[in-house]
């Protein structure tokens, strides 16, 4: 999808400008051909026609055509905005519309109920099926054309969450045969530092990945579960952790899903292509938003405000293995233990089983209770010669699990479970590739840092408790390595994909 449309979604804010134009037919040697100016293509039933969405005059307007270029049939095209298309099994569209005047505070100070929802064109006819203030995107409709998977903001009500900045999402099912009110299938993780995007239903109807973005934009990966399976424990990382990855959609043969992606020294984000049940990829052009057509033959996507058409065959079948490092093989084991800290208290220490380097997986645990205020606490400083905050823990308005790279630059991963007086375990992990943080034994949140973390090698103390008010201790603080036991793992691709 269009990233910049993404983000403004997610966020709940205005949309963006692009300047487009119509594009002739033009063929290139491999194969690709341009289409039409414009996003997000999405072959119909027939394979004949892509639907798309552009931009004109600060408007998103979405329409139809033929593969092999032709007029276009404009289904929406102002007032407001339409974007996200998605065909149905009968040939209908259903996609995001709607046409929002007012600003976020406008909107928070009136009360407004006008917001984005989903509407359905079938037939040359029109129709809501989804309506509130809210953001209601990125539609995937089953293969039987019973239902609808799509990302949602409604039933979040704080006023930053809906109308301002965040980007808190949720998953939605939809009866598209008998449409009543959505039913929420899984809840934002992380607050607003978490989000889904463009979920897609497999062809079976077993299966259901999306997009997710962690620790407000800084990672972009792709998860999957089963249907029915929807608790944060049932879900399975699918694209490979050293990509970004966002906007799956389905091979119909159900092996493989297409998605826009990016590593590190491509030439900007790409095609990729991944067979599902080994995690074999492969990027075949610079593109985004990629979709197969019916048959399974073609590829179309977008570039640089163009719509593209491109083979797709035995040539383009992945075969990389991009290594998905298991930072939970090793078991946990604690060398350092504090307990029932009320103030500041340095504990000097030395040894070389502190000595973790940057290619270790430590944790830290710490058991505290708070009294709900948002003062700054730094619960747990690890203190090395390299860096006097090496790693911490520390909590006002929300929690941190912090370190630094190689360059002494701060990285960090942020949790919004900090809510009230009461005692929390706060799991940090740092691993050689991933910082992750969990509490009181959730499913971790995951923040993979763009520089290598430092080398630990000579501990100074460990420091507990700083800023501590009257009446809040922790209770228990440990260092150790490996993967803590409190900490659950996310499932492994053959118990979702076996």
């Amino acid at each position: 999808m269009d990233k910049s449309l993404l983000l403004k979604c997610v966020a709940g804010m205005g949309l963006v400008s692009l300047s487009v134009a119509f594009v002739g037919c033009a063929q290139s040697p491999c194969g690709e051909r341009a289409v039409v100016k414009g996003f997000n293509p999405v072959f119909s039933p027939d394979g004949k026609k892509v639907a798309f969405q552009r931009m004109e005059d600060d408007v998103f307007k979405l329409g139809v055509t033929g593969v092999n270029c032709g007029n276009v049939n404009w289904i929406e095209e102002g007032p407001g905005n339409a974007a996200y298309p998605e065909w149905t099994p009968s040939g209908g569209l259903v996609y995001m519309a709607g046409h929002d005047t007012e600003t976020a505070y406008e909107a928070w100070r009136n009360g407004s109920k006008n917001g984005y929802g989903l509407r359905l064109w079938e037939n040359g006819e029109k129709r809501n099926l989804t309506s509130g203030r809210c953001r209601d995107f990125t539609p995937s409709v089953s293969a039987d054309g019973k239902k609808v998977y799509f990302v949602t903001t409604r039933g979040i009500t704080s006023e930053s969450t809906v109308y301002s900045k965040a980007a808190s999402t949720r998953i939605a099912e939809l009866e598209l045969s008998a449409p009543g009110e959505p039913r929420i299938l899984m809840d934002s993780p992380n607050g607003n530092n978490s989000g889904f995007v463009q979920p897609a239903i497999s062809p079976d109807g077993t299966t259901l990945v999306w997009g997710h973005l962690e620790n407000f934009f800084d990672k972009w990966r792709i998860f999957g579960t089963r249907i029915g399976k929807f608790d944060r424990l049932e879900w399975c990382p699918v694209s490979p952790c050293g990509l970004s990855a966002l906007s799956p959609r389905w091979h119909p043969n159900g092996k493989f899903i297409c998605f826009s992606g990016f590593r590190k020294g491509d030439p900007g984000w790409g095609v990729w292509v991944e067979e599902i049940a080994t995690g074999k990829v492969k990027r075949l052009a610079t593109g985004e938003n990629p979709c197969f057509s019916p048959d399974g033959k073609t590829l179309a996507y977008d570039r640089d405000g163009t719509v593209y058409v491109r083979p797709f065959g035995p040539a383009d079948l992945p075969d990389e293995i991009m290594p998905e490092v298991r930072d939970d093989a090793e078991p946990e084991k604690v060398l350092w233990t504090a307990e029932n800290v009320t103030k500041e208290t340095s504990f000097n220490t030395n040894g070389t089983q502190f000595a973790f380097g940057n290619d270790r997986t430590i944790f830290t645990r710490v058991k505290v209770k708070l009294d709900g205020s948002k003062e700054l606490r730094q619960l747990l400083i690890g203190d090395y010669k390299e860096h006097e905050y090496a790693f911490q823990t520390f909590a006002s308005y929300a929690v941190w699990f912090s370190t630094r790279d190689t360059a002494g630059r701060y990285l960090d991963v942020k949790l919004d479970c900090y809510n009230g007086a009461r005692e929390y375990t706060f799991t940090a992990i740092r691993t050689p590739g991933k910082i992750l943080l969990s509490v009181d034994g959730s499913l971790p949140i995951v923040s993979v840092p763009r520089a290598k973390v430092i080398s630990l090698g000579s501990i100074r103390r460990f420091v507990v408790g700083r800023g501590l008010k009257p009446g809040e201790s922790v209770v228990k603080a440990e260092v150790g390595t490996g993967w803590p036991n409190d900490v659950p793992k996310f499932k492994r691709r053959e118990d979702l994909f076996k």
